[in-house]
């Protein structure tokens, strides 16, 4: 469900703030009132979205976050399950950080884009954190919500990453333990200033980062599941394909399991065993 739109952080290779123009957010009595909708529907899960998600309430001027949005559909009768889009590390409140905590409705999931593990990058990027900052945060939102998944973007061969930075990049992800890491290859978009830095890095020299930086990716998901195996986890069922059910915990893991259940219901099963790019699950 889409909360906001438009954008003001003006990364350095992003057309959004050029095209989409300011942060603009729908108000409460509308995300309430479409959240309602779909819960009468029958879903039980509300995915909130926007392109700076973060930011939602700030055109307002009257002190509404995205944690005021969050509680509007966390008190509705029959929300199972509430889940964040991406979202800045750096507009992640305590307010929120409790709310994820503490209310049994809320996901233990958070998108938290770094998209650089250079502080030369990160600078030409123009994100507004460096890599120390950027850590701090993950420790936090770790010791604050035991157990939670934290998924990032990476945006490989920008302008200028020598292949020093890229390997400083390779370790300073490695030691943050992301449950999943989504790897983009540097595209530049016209009108942006990335597009027009000298130091471009060849596409071979692209391709060979991305690959190196998936198999990273892939150990620390492998990782992150492994410690689930053997637990119990309520699943929210997804799609069904010849007898064979997926859906996802409320950690992000994706569990295939061959369940008599119907998509759209949330059940507990056991976590046998890693399987594809998730885990097979077993009803009890």
């Amino acid at each position: 469900m889409k909360i906001q739109e438009g954008c003001t952080n003006f990364c350095s290779y992003c057309i959004i703030p050029f095209t989409r123009g300011p942060v603009r957010s729908r108000k409460l009595a509308s995300v309430k009132s479409e959240a309602e909708k779909f819960l009468s529907m029958g879903f039980k899960e509300i995915v909130f979205t926007g392109i700076h998600l973060g930011a939602y309430g700030r055109d307002f001027h009257d002190g509404t976050t995205l944690a005021d949005a969050a509680r509007t559909v966390l008190e509705l009768d029959g929300l199972q399950r509430l889940r964040l889009g991406s979202l800045e590390s750096i507009e992640l409140s305590e307010e929120l950080l409790t709310m994820v905590r503490e209310n049994p409705k809320f996901s233990h999931h958070l998108h938290l884009p770094l998209q650089a593990g250079s502080d030369y990058v990160l600078k030409r990027m123009n994100r507004h954190y460096n890599r120390e900052e950027f850590r701090k945060l993950i420790e936090n939102v770790k010791n604050a919500i035991p157990g939670v998944a934290i998924s990032t973007d990476i945006i490989v061969g920008f302008p200028g990453e020598t292949e020093e930075m890229f390997a400083e990049s390779l370790d300073y992800i490695r030691s943050l333990g992301f449950s999943r890491v989504h790897v983009f290859p540097y595209s530049p978009r016209e009108g942006t200033p990335a597009a027009s830095m000298p130091d471009q890095i060849p596409d071979n020299i692209k391709k060979e980062r991305v690959h190196r930086l998936q198999q990273v990716a892939e150990e620390m998901t492998r990782a992150f599941h492994e410690q689930y195996l053997g637990t119990k986890q309520k699943v929210l069922w997804e799609t069904r394909t010849k007898g064979v059910t997926d859906g996802v915990t409320d950690t992000y893991i994706r569990v295939d399991a061959k369940a008599d259940v119907i998509p759209g219901e949330i059940t507990e099963v056991k976590l046998e065993r890693l399987y594809e790019d998730g885990v097979w699950g077993i009803s009890e």
